[in-house]
């Protein structure tokens, strides 16, 4: 972890990396605010990250506004947990979030957190196999699954539409220093475009965008 990344706490600091508005950085501290409190009995995120906050969960869900800001469709957050990123996109001013989890307890943690918060956006308290046919335009996840995975995930919800266009949403995922394998496992069943940008939360981590995905 960077140290310089370690403390951003404070509006100033948080905008030295990421902009968001003092609206949206209240929000932030509502968020954080009702987790710490929650994750006292639910075990919300990991215990080992909550001295970096800030960083590993606010700031790292931040930097997809930059590459989400422009989609106007519904925008489909897969396995959510604690709402990572889907509601921090949703405070920073994206439409049409829909937040998908399975674990009861979260969805109902992240119900109070929009209330609060008075942040719109829709909670499917359901497994993503499960889940009904939203037609998303972007979907996005974070530390859910190997790539693989998370494009089977995909292709299964695309299944259940039932009009005869079934286009690939684009895809923003965050991934780790093994990202380059997991795309290189991907390129021997699929055929796709993809960018590559660099995290600004972790050295190693990365920002990969998806699209013209073909279907298996």
């Amino acid at each position: 972890m960077k140290e310089f990344l370690v403390d951003i706490n404070s509006y100033d600091k948080f905008c030295s990396h990421q902009y968001v508005s003092r609206e949206t950085f209240e929000k932030f501290q509502i968020f954080y605010e009702t987790l710490v409190k929650w994750q006292k009995s639910i075990n919300l995120i990991s215990n080992s990250s909550l001295e970096y906050i800030w960083t590993r969960h606010f700031l790292d869900s931040a930097q997809l506004y930059n590459y989400t800001e422009k989609t106007h469709g519904n925008i489909l957050d897969m396995g959510s947990g604690a709402g990572f990123p889907g509601i921090i996109l949703a405070m920073m001013g994206n439409k049409n979030i829909n937040v998908v989890e399975s674990d009861q307890k979260k969805c109902t943690f992240m119900r109070e957190v929009a209330r609060l918060s008075n942040t719109k956006l829709i909670i499917h308290n359901s497994r993503i196999e499960a889940l009904n046919f939203i037609e998303p335009d972007l979907i996005t996840s974070r530390a859910l699954a190997p790539l693989k995975k998370l494009v089977e995930y995909v292709e299964l919800h695309m299944n259940k539409n039932i009009t005869s266009k079934k286009k690939i949403p684009n895809m923003l995922f965050l991934k780790g220093k093994l990202y380059n394998d997991e795309l290189n496992e991907l390129k021997k069943t699929r055929t796709f475009e993809f960018k590559v940008y660099p995290s600004i939360t972790n050295e190693y981590g990365k920002i990969l965008y998806i699209k013209n995905l073909s279907m298996s």
